[in-house]
């Protein structure tokens, strides 16, 4: 299934020399999933474009943490 989602793609759009799959000398863009990705529970823990980590925090996710502190009602 992870197939179906990174190299065979790649290999359609004629970019597998490039992208789809962790291999030397290729792009590497990479998530990290703290479970299955094809899960909706599971979540994103890291984002690397390029080879360079992204980071995840936004003013969304600030504020999101902020309120979600608060009391129900509120």
């Amino acid at each position: 299934a992870l197939r179906a989602v990174t190299l065979s793609p790649a290999e359609i759009f004629g970019v597998a020399d490039r992208y789809g799959s962790l291999e030397a000398g290729k792009v590497a863009n990479v998530v990290v999933w703290s479970g299955d990705p094809f899960e909706f529970t599971t979540g994103v823990e890291h984002v690397l474009i390029r080879g360079k980590e992204i980071p995840l925090k936004s003013r969304q996710t600030e504020l999101l943490e902020r309120y979600r502190k608060l009391p129900p009602n509120y």
